[in-house]
């Protein structure tokens, strides 16, 4: 859990009007709560169209919540991004990003680029295939009424926000076989497999020749690897807790190295994710570090949230800032 103080949102907004997205001043606070007709609307960005049925339920549950709920329905890739940006640049106090990893990494780059970050807080209400975030936070997922009470009670921390290649991420970015396994997995078969596509993907691309990662961080020898797996939070892939020493507003970047495509490189990240521990003699690198530097020996794919972004032989990890997130009461 995080251990940042917790920060009440401000509660007494006036209403925008339905088509506008403009988000005024906060009023003086009243000696009586204002009735909901006089609060602002919690615009909600969500992907009406993934996995169709399950997304229309849960905009349906959603939509129960509270009348203030204002949804931003996306059209595209990008879009929660684009959605997030303009409400952030209109002054909304809090952007809700209902999905999974890929939205929340989208409503992120949003607020981010709209240079909003300390004044427009992220929620999130977990609804994807993969809520690796809203689990580092202590959301969880397929409860989301516990986790809209979270939003609306409005205890926010600030996190620590990393960039690799000018790509935001708050939870975990991959460098090499992690990121060319995301490529390989294909909508169609996380819809019906879910995370069992990952794996299945991860067989096919095992057999594939392996890059050549050399990694140079301050204070650290040069390590060489074929995987380079980042962390801000401890969790990789769902419960497992791959990066046991991370705390997301430490400052500080978990880095694990796999040297290798053998079997037993894969077999001690296995023992790690089970684990959370890396023992001296197994074959794995792990270390903490404030920035980070990758060559390849050609280009290589790299991911960020668990979203492929592109390719590169040159790749750079630094802290972008910090990000403000709506969490549990502690």
């Amino acid at each position: 859990m995080l251990a940042a103080p917790t920060q009440p949102l401000p509660h007494h907004l006036p209403v925008a009007p339905a088509d506008s997205l403009r988000y005024n001043a906060p009023m003086p606070p009243s000696l009586t709560a204002p009735p909901v007709a006089a609060l602002p609307p919690i615009p909600v960005i969500v992907n009406p169209g993934a996995r169709s049925a399950t997304a229309g339920r849960s905009m349906a549950q959603i939509r129960a919540f509270s009348p203030r709920i204002e949804f931003h329905e996306t059209r595209h890739a990008g879009h929660a991004r684009l959605l997030a940006m303009d409400l952030a640049n209109a002054g909304a106090p809090l952007i809700v990003a209902a999905g999974g990893d890929g939205t929340v990494n989208e409503v992120v780059q949003g607020i981010a680029q709209a240079h909003a970050t300390q004044h427009t807080a992220m929620g999130v209400l977990p609804t994807g295939t993969m809520n690796v975030f809203a689990a580092e936070l202590g959301l969880p997922s397929r409860q989301l009424e516990r986790c809209w009470h979270a939003i609306v009670a409005g205890h926010t921390r600030d996190i620590d926000l990393w960039e690799l290649q000018g790509r935001c991420f708050v939870q975990l970015a991959g460098i090499g076989l992690d990121a060319a396994i995301i490529s390989e997995t294909t909508w169609a078969s996380k819809k019906r497999l879910g995370p069992l596509s990952y794996l299945l993907a991860g067989l096919k691309v095992r057999r594939r020749p392996a890059p050549l990662l050399l990694v140079d961080a301050p204070g650290q020898p040069r390590h060489q690897g074929t995987v380079v797996l980042i962390g801000n939070g401890r969790r990789y892939g769902g419960p497992f807790h791959l990066f046991p020493q991370a705390l997301p507003s430490d400052g500080l970047l978990d880095v694990v190295v796999m040297p290798q495509h053998r079997w037993r490189d894969f077999f001690a990240l296995g023992c790690a994710m089970l684990t959370g521990h890396y023992p001296a003699h197994r074959p794995i690198h792990y270390f903490q570090t404030e920035h980070l530097r990758v060559l390849a020996d050609h280009d290589v794919a790299y991911e960020v949230d668990g979203e492929l972004v592109g390719t590169s032989r040159v790749l750079n990890v630094a802290r972008r800032g910090s990000l403000r997130v709506v969490v549990p009461a502690p």
